[in-house]
């Protein structure tokens, strides 16, 4: 599949033309003694649209290549940067009155041929969300699931779900089977995205966890699973980031009759993890929030209640797809680290008013981040930023 292409703000062909407008330089700086590699870059649109007089604009870098941005449904700028340890790089933002399209590399869509799936992927990664027809079939998965993908810009999971529904496909399948069952086998495995078939896959087992890094409630000291979303809607959906906002069907939380929970879901390009935030309506005081996943095996628990990250090498399904590491991040300390139901958790303290902001996702063992420990390194990492100047 080529690569999706999403219009943006933009003008090349401005920049000849719009040499007498005003622009907007940006400085922007790693003030770490860290290599942070290409994080994004987010600049309140309004600072810079009210200067340049327009509600267009495209994006340079020092040496006046322009670079792909994108204008955020919460109003901001946003391109991505890479810059050293204690260096800055400068870029500068130029007046536009026309549209430019860049290639996408993060984006996602609604499948309700799949039970209502949300599935969104970058350069790196990808996930799936649960929807109404997976909850309505009673199949109880409640948690985050992944698509382990070879890293490239190049958009797989549209085409894993358009061989996985096809209905010439399981046609097909369901007609084998009547005559040479092994050889309808043989078709399925060919198709399905169960598989690895050079693009990437789905083998992470969800199931009745919380898979990948949801957050939930203790009630009673037991973790009250949320189980599917009931309303969805994509906010942003690339160049450079993909932004979901969920609302689940209001339930019964201890002595609260009716618990409303919202999500809002951010993966940004060249990121390993989404950041996320979770709040409820109908709470009727402070309540214990966890987040993490379930623990297939007795390997290694990565806990750092310092940095407010656990980690864990989750084996997958099947006999030789490696390892998907996987990991959150709390943006403030957590209360404890704890081992319940089968799961490493983090708690924190939620009041009525209050909002869980936190960090998860994984990397693939045989793609950038080999093994544990460099996930740990990663993860140290994210909660770091780059400063943002607007000279």
């Amino acid at each position: 599949m080529k690569t999706k292409l999403i219009l943006a703000i933009v003008s090349p062909l401005c920049l000849a033309a719009c040499g007498n407008k005003d622009t907007v330089t940006v400085t922007v700086s790693n003030p770490t003694t860290e290599q942070l590699g290409t994080r994004s870059v987010e600049i309140p649109a309004s600072s810079v649209l009210d200067k340049l007089k327009t509600s267009g604009f495209y994006v340079t870098d020092s040496e006046g290549n322009v670079i792909p941005s994108q204008l955020t449904y919460d109003n901001q700028i946003l391109f991505t940067a890479d810059v050293a340890a204690g260096e800055k790089k400068r870029y500068t933002i130029h007046p536009s009155d026309s549209l430019e399209s860049y290639p996408t590399t993060v984006f996602g869509d609604f499948y309700p041929k799949r039970r209502d799936d949300i599935a969104y992927e970058n350069e790196l990664v990808g996930f799936r969300l649960y929807g109404p027809g997976t909850q309505k079939a009673g199949e109880k998965s409640f948690g985050y699931d992944l698509f382990l993908k070879h890293p490239t810009s190049e958009l797989i999971v549209p085409s894993l779900y358009a061989a996985q529904t096809s209905d010439v496909n399981w046609a097909k399948v369901d007609s084998l089977r009547k005559i040479d069952p092994a050889e309808a086998d043989k078709f399925e495995k060919s198709f399905t995205y169960h598989l690895d078939h050079g693009k990437g896959m789905d083998c992470y087992a969800v199931g009745a966890t919380l898979g990948a890094g949801v957050a939930a409630l203790l009630v009673n000291d037991s973790i009250a699973y949320p189980w599917c979303y009931e309303t969805a809607e994509i906010l942003d959906n690339g160049p450079l980031r993909f932004t979901l906002a969920m609302n689940f069907a209001p339930k019964a939380i201890g002595t609260a009759p009716a618990v409303t929970e919202h999500r809002l879901i951010t993966l940004d390009s060249q990121s390993h993890l989404n950041s996320c935030k979770v709040w409820y309506e109908g709470l009727d005081g402070d309540k214990t929030i966890v987040t993490g996943f379930p623990l297939r095996d007795d390997s290694e628990v990565i806990k750092d209640s310092e940095k407010g990250i656990i980690a864990y090498a989750d084996p997958t399904q099947g006999p030789d797809n490696g390892k998907a590491l996987v990991g959150v991040v709390l943006t403030t300390k957590p209360d404890s680290i704890l081992m319940k139901e089968n799961h490493a958790l983090m708690s924190h303290t939620l009041s009525p008013t209050d909002t869980l902001s936190y960090s998860w996702g994984f990397a693939w063992d045989r793609t950038d981040i080999p093994s544990l420990n460099d996930w740990k390194q990663y993860l140290d990492k994210s909660n770091l930023n780059y400063t943002v100047t607007i000279n």
